[in-house]
């Protein structure tokens, strides 16, 4: 989908929300769903206010923040949590998928795992209606697990070569 239909598509189904959840379509709202519509990476309030300052629009923080709460509840961003800090992103296509997660550098990945896509298909909650699924595994990614993994082994070296140090102090 090009990214004018992808925008067009966001807008109409942000209209529909608003619309059925009798919510007020203000130009502050489509600033914030434009800014939104036009990020393809993970982002934070401030990079919203940011955006939205640059292109000197006037809106106010607490309008930012209420829109993506918004655009949350909309199911046109997801909302992530790493380190105590909010994150959004735009919905996958994928109405199920496994989100992995660094918790050290941020990055997340999504990947399609047919066993948890199957299994998940297969619960059923009582009368609850599922819309969409996401799994998030937290830990560490390929480069952080290195980076760990360097800085322990320098760790142990200097270790090693202090141990070494004293042992010649002591022989003389």
């Amino acid at each position: 989908m090009s990214e004018e239909k992808n925008k067009e598509a966001l807008r109409i189904k942000f209209n529909q929300y608003l619309e059925e959840n009798k919510h007020r379509k203000t130009p502050e709202r489509y600033f914030v769903l434009d800014v939104v519509s036009e990020t393809s990476k993970r982002f934070d309030a401030e990079f919203v206010l940011n955006e939205v300052f640059n292109k000197k629009i006037r809106i106010s923080r607490a309008t930012v923040y209420n829109t993506l709460s918004i655009l949350v509840d909309a199911q046109i961003l997801r909302e992530h949590e790493i380190e105590g800090k909010k994150y959004f992103e735009k919905t996958p296509l994928s109405q199920i998928y496994v989100r992995l997660i660094c918790t050290k550098c941020g990055k997340t990945k999504d990947v399609k795992d047919a066993d948890t896509i199957s299994f998940v298909n297969s619960k059923k909650y009582g009368k609850f209606l599922t819309s969409y699924s996401t799994i998030a595994v937290y830990g560490l990614c390929s480069s952080c697990v290195n980076a760990k993994r360097k800085a322990t082994l320098r760790a142990k070296l200097i270790a090693k070569e202090e141990k070494l140090e004293d042992k010649k102090k002591n022989i003389k």
